[in-house]
């Protein structure tokens, strides 16, 4: 497999010094953010760097950490939040399911690596599911299905191939779509409010508190910006003219989404009635156990909405928790 030199060169400067000293090592925001580009090529499409490795790997857990575990030389407050944020959720069970059902890695790897090391690659998915199964970690419905469909439209003829659909059209999926079914699935819910929302409190205190900023949003609002499952919502709520703060986050297209919502407070502003509603039935899948029957009923309470629109709104929500709440401290201002 094809390396990037730098990177590469990088990561080995790493983990050679951080083995032969308990300091950490100072690099710059830039040289943090190019090598954790690098290091999750495999799971952009628009990525034109070479793959070092596959996500989720033992090599790619340690080289994250290593990564991760760097001291940041960098004035920004919100970018040292970020990196604590990145840190805290080593500690969750992601690791479990190496295959994000809403990442092509298959289509993103394909003319860059052989089909030995993508064989490779499907057949270790294959050992980690079982693995998670055993300690009650499982894909929900929609990421299964995904990845199926991902498997089925690929057109590599290799056994792991094979081996996993089948391993998946025989697969059990957790019932409900949302975190908290996952073990820490709640803690590893409210880490998430407390980086985009800057929220300390319980979830059911920030359900209280939406309540009452919806009593004056009952009208149904139309939506007119379809969801996709490339990036958070929130961000495609933002026009080309809001500025996109750079992030650390391969999950949010290294963009930092608190910091980017905090420049377009107006435009913000002019979608309260739908980021409310949002934010409530975020709670109610990762927090309060909601079926997707019952993310839909909400959602049709207060948008106008046809049945795909709804569907991919809670895809959306399902593959990136509470990065809506970007937008919670803005609407708890007097």
């Amino acid at each position: 497999m094809k390396k990037h030199l730098l990177f590469s060169l990088t990561l080995v400067a790493f983990i050679f010094q951080s083995a032969c000293s308990e300091q950490k090592q100072v690099v710059s925001y830039q040289e943090l953010r190019t090598s954790l580009i690098s290091l999750n090529s495999s799971l952009s499409h628009s990525s034109t760097d070479d793959i070092t490795v596959f996500p989720f790997t033992e090599g790619y857990l340690q080289l994250r950490h290593a990564l991760l575990s760097s001291s940041l030389n960098e004035p920004d407050v919100m970018a040292h939040k970020e990196l604590d944020y990145l840190r805290i959720q080593e500690r969750y069970p992601e690791r479990y399911l190496p295959w994000p059902a809403y990442r092509t890695v298959i289509q993103n790897v394909q003319d860059k690596v052989n089909n030995e090391e993508l064989g490779q690659w499907l057949a270790f998915v294959l050992t980690k599911l079982k693995e998670a199964d055993e300690s009650n970690i499982r894909l929900n419905r929609l990421e299964r299905e995904t990845i199926i469909k991902q498997l089925e439209d690929s057109d590599i003829n290799l056994p792991s191939r094979s081996t996993l659909l089948t391993y998946l059209h025989d697969y059990k999926p957790r019932a409900m779509l949302g975190l908290h079914q996952l073990p820490n699935g709640k803690e590893w819910y409210q880490s998430k409010l407390n980086f985009y929302g800057a929220i300390q409190e319980s979830p059911n205190k920030v359900l209280a508190t939406l309540s009452k900023i919806d009593e004056k949003n009952s009208k149904p609002n139309e939506l007119k910006i379809t969801a996709n499952t490339q990036q958070p919502y929130i961000l495609e709520l933002l026009p080309a003219n809001c500025q996109r703060i750079s992030g650390l986050n391969w999950r949010d297209g290294f963009i930092n989404v608190p910091s980017s919502i905090a420049k377009c407070t107006k435009v913000i502003e002019q979608h309260k009635a739908l980021i409310i509603t949002l934010m409530a039935v975020d709670l109610g899948i990762h927090y309060q156990g909601w079926s997707q029957k019952q993310a839909f009923v909400a959602l049709n309470s207060k948008l106008a909405l046809n049945e795909q629109q709804a569907q991919q709104l809670i895809a959306n929500i399902v593959y990136f928790p509470a990065t809506i709440f970007a937008a919670y401290p803005h609407f708890l201002k007097p």
